[in-house]
């Protein structure tokens, strides 16, 4: 399902596009799925298929833990009474004291959870990201799921794998050698949407996200494990303050996952998604319950 106003294009921010989704669906989803893009295409109805719980996908480009938190306050401030399961896609740069992006600083639906103060301080920095937008062509489902976006419209031009890794690792191996930004604005929102869920009676599944075997070693040879390690012992540190579980799907051996299931080096087909949904069931039977 594509996005169309009067058959005219409709620019439309995701954190937006996503709320009014939301907003139309006769009565709250009992899982939310959250994220950035790598976790978009999570299907509800698979979840729903293998939970029971009907579920929406309300990953977003460029998340950060603020946009987490102020879903989930949203999603609890509409269904205070639900009790909401979540799945968290995580990777290395989600704890990153980066710029909000302009679709959060924009969402008054969202920034009525987060301080004003922070929210004026970085709308007058200027968003330093780009700014994303759901485009007309792009096909997502009603609840949330992308189907069909820019990288399938590549795939669709008949341009191969090896050109879309090459861009994909010139543009993203500086980023795996430099260092992270700071990060503790954004370890507090992460705990503060753990408390959340905690105090929700939810523990919500962490998954750590895949990368292609070729991107993986790639990162690896200029010394992006050391993140990875760090994400690990920051999570461990958090174990008996916090209520949660974590599942590593770094490597696609963890979930069964095909090297040939990649748009790029990091963004997942519909194939690997719904093995990565599989295992994660499998991994943890009873946080869905």
């Amino acid at each position: 399902m594509g996005l169309r106003r009067g058959g005219e294009t409709a620019p439309l921010y995701d954190r937006t596009f996503k709320c009014d989704r939301l907003e139309r669906l006769s009565e709250p989803p009992e899982l939310v799925v959250l994220g950035g893009s790598r976790a978009q295409r999570f299907e509800p109805s698979q979840i729903e298929r293998l939970t029971g719980l009907p579920a929406f996908n309300f990953a977003v480009q460029n998340s950060r833990p603020e946009d987490a938190y102020a879903i989930a306050r949203y999603l609890f401030w509409r269904a205070p009474d639900v009790k909401l399961r979540c799945i968290w896609a995580v990777q290395v740069t989600t704890l990153s004291d980066a710029p909000l992006h302009p679709g959060l600083l924009a969402e008054e639906r969202l920034t009525q959870f987060l301080p004003d103060d922070l929210i004026a301080e970085q709308r007058a920095a200027g968003a330093r990201v780009a700014a994303h937008e759901v485009r007309w062509s792009d096909e997502y489902s009603p609840r949330g799921a992308l189907f069909r976006n820019g990288y399938d419209r590549i795939e669709a031009r008949g341009i191969g794998f090896d050109a879309v890794m090459q861009t994909y690792l010139r543009r993203m191996l500086p980023r795996a050698a430099a260092s992270l930004h700071e990060q503790r604005r954004s370890k507090l929102y992460f705990e503060k949407t753990l408390r959340l869920f905690n105090l929700h009676g939810v523990e919500p599944v962490l998954v750590i996200m895949p990368y292609h075997p070729e991107a993986l070693a790639a990162f690896r040879a200029v010394g992006w494990q050391d993140k990875l390690d760090a994400l690990h012992a920051y999570l461990r540190s958090l174990q008996g303050r916090y209520a949660f579980r974590l599942l590593d799907y770094t490597e696609i051996a963890s979930f069964g996952g095909s090297a040939d299931g990649f748009y790029d080096g990091a963004h997942v087909k519909r194939e690997n998604v719904r093995r990565i949904v599989r295992q994660i069931i499998a991994d943890l039977p009873g946080a869905f319950r």
